[in-house]
């Protein structure tokens, strides 16, 4: 078949195209091509949100729970043995020095009073009679009428019956002594912490039986890990408070600490002074302590700010002119609940990466707002 075209009708003219159109539409879509490319080659901008980080007071602090004792404690014992037969205080009773606490069977010491004080008037009427012829003999012996060797031995039975009562003396004193400690008295003014006894029991001697808690001085004991001693750091302030109202409050010191370790639970005992207590903070009543260890301006950053570097802690910062970032390395003080403290790598007024850290790179060029930085 052969293609033939059809003429215009008689009397219809064909259309003539305009060349400058045709132009024209060509060059909008190469320019539209251009700017598709354009935006194409544009560099992706990450955003990030960043922090501005700056130099705050950083208190080292440290706290333990304890309980309030009383500076001065006896632990009070019978000297001899028996059997309880009374109980005069409980434990929180108060009590005065001299007053009665326990009372032992004494009837066996009794008898022994009784036999001491025999021996002495026996003692004392042997005594009477050597004095007796001790004196016979010296005025025999001045007459002649006796040698001197009677009246040697008329001198050493006075002597030696002399010393028989000074004996008996002492046996009486120390019978005496016994029976006075079948009674059990306090030795000051305090409170009964500890009771050991009770009536019918047989005790030994210096069992301990009651613990006298002295009045005056109030002291805060504490079991701490031995590690927490180790170096030559001394608190810079200590206070104690109540477990059940941390309003009540009180200044404290160290006032001795045990040079022995608990073994069981690797713990030191540590004693710290309460200055003036308050009548709250009675015998055994449980308290925190709070110790001032160090105070330093240093820089803290957020926890989600924390990267890696080389496997060390590093941090991303952004230039604020060029708008880049970069992984600086930090050295670490300490990890805190909410925050990483830095003992160096930042300068107050660097701009720390805190959210969108995770895909960046060296100099990468990033979008942040200026608001954020503070």
């Amino acid at each position: 078949m052969t293609a033939t075209s059809t003429p215009p009708p008689k009397g219809l003219k064909a259309p003539k195209r305009s060349l400058p159109a045709v132009f024209i539409a060509i060059a909008a879509l190469a320019l539209s091509s251009c700017d598709e490319q354009s935006k194409e080659r544009e560099p992706y901008l990450a955003h990030v949100k960043v922090e501005s980080v700056r130099l705050t007071p950083d208190v080292v602090r440290a706290s333990g729970t304890g309980e309030v004792k009383a500076r001065i404690e006896s632990e009070l014992s019978f000297k001899v043995s028996g059997r309880v037969i009374s109980r005069e205080v409980n434990v929180g009773d108060r009590v005065k020095a001299g007053d009665l606490l326990a009372r032992l069977d004494s009837t066996e010491q009794s008898a022994d009073l009784e036999s001491a004080k025999a021996a002495v008037a026996s003692q004392e009427a042997t005594l009477r009679m050597a004095s007796s012829v001790l004196a016979r003999r010296k005025a025999l012996t001045q007459t002649g009428a006796l040698s001197q060797q009677d009246l040697d031995s008329a001198i050493q039975q006075f002597q030696s019956a002399q010393n028989d009562l000074d004996a008996a003396k002492a046996r009486l004193d120390v019978a005496t002594d016994t029976l006075r400690q079948t009674e059990l008295r306090a030795d000051a003014d305090g409170t009964i912490t500890v009771r050991g006894i009770e009536v019918g029991q047989v005790v030994q001697p210096s069992t301990s039986v009651f613990t006298l808690a002295h009045d005056g001085a109030r002291d805060a004991a504490f079991n701490v890990q031995e590690s927490v001693l180790t170096g030559n750091r001394q608190p810079l302030a200590m206070e104690v408070a109540l477990v059940s109202d941390p309003s009540v409050r009180a200044k404290a010191s160290i006032r001795e600490v045990s040079p022995a370790i608990d073994r069981s639970l690797g713990t030191v005992r540590v004693k710290l002074a309460i200055e003036n207590p308050p009548p709250a903070m009675s015998l055994g009543s449980p308290i925190v302590a709070n110790v001032d260890m160090e105070r330093q301006e240093r820089i803290n950053v957020p926890w989600q700010a924390l990267m890696s570097k080389a496997g060390q802690p590093a941090v991303w910062t952004i230039d604020p002119e060029k708008k880049t970032s970069r992984l600086k390395q930090v050295e670490i003080q300490r990890y805190d609940s909410s925050k990483v403290v830095l003992s160096s790598g930042l300068q107050a007024g660097d701009l720390v990466v805190i959210e969108g850290a995770q895909f960046l790179r060296e100099n990468q060029q990033v979008s942040f707002d200026a608001g954020v930085a503070r």
